[in-house]
């Protein structure tokens, strides 16, 4: 059995800092490990970083279909895991 104290303590030490500037079109930054469970497996997910971002700057046109992609993803994602 983990003990899930000393688990989570080993997990903060690991932690790097937020990658996000703000300057992104989007960016999520999860700089801690996280814990899922997957078919009753228990696995770590380190993804520190996942940044979108544009050499150029945006016309409102291409910001509004990026946006319009961006919802269309998400929503499938919370649709796919609720289901």
């Amino acid at each position: 059995m983990i003990d899930k104290s000393k688990h989570h303590v080993s997990q903060q030490s690991q932690c790097s800092e937020g990658c996000c500037q703000g300057d992104e079109i989007l960016c999520i930054s999860i700089p801690c490990p996280i814990t899922i469970v997957l078919l009753g497996l228990e696995l770590q997910l380190e993804l520190p970083c996942v940044r979108l971002t544009s050499p150029d700057n945006l016309t409102p046109a291409q910001a509004q279909q990026i946006l319009a992609s961006l919802t269309n993803l998400l929503g499938n994602l919370v649709t796919s895991t609720t289901s």
